[in-house]
């Protein structure tokens, strides 16, 4: 019964288009048409939504890693590493600026 459910919720609604709305109302009918129990509609809901979460946070690691690659694949860098580069910078900088040369000692 779990199997055949959830392949008509993925089948008829598409897992990452499935809602919390749209899953009570499936499963309501289902309990009305007498296909589940009360406490099996529950159950099936939890997981139905737990996977759906668990998916959701799947894809967007993927989209997050695949535009991260995409965009060092173009040149472009994180921000993070950004502002890494730009306080070595800073630093190097102040480093340098307390470093007298030996031409400005002699003068």
């Amino acid at each position: 019964m779990k199997g055949l459910l959830e392949k008509s919720l993925v089948l008829g609604l598409g897992t990452f288009s499935l809602t919390k709305e749209k899953a009570e109302k499936f499963l309501r009918d289902l309990e009305e048409r007498g296909e589940v129990t009360a406490a099996e509609a529950k159950k099936l809901l939890n997981e139905l939504l737990e996977k759906g979460e668990q998916e959701k946070a799947a894809l967007q690691q993927t989209i997050q890693h695949t535009v991260g690659e995409i965009m060092k694949n173009l040149g472009y860098i994180r921000k993070e590493e950004y502002t890494s580069l730009e306080e070595r910078v800073k630093e190097l900088e102040a480093r340098l600026s307390n470093t007298a040369s030996p031409e400005e000692t002699h003068q």
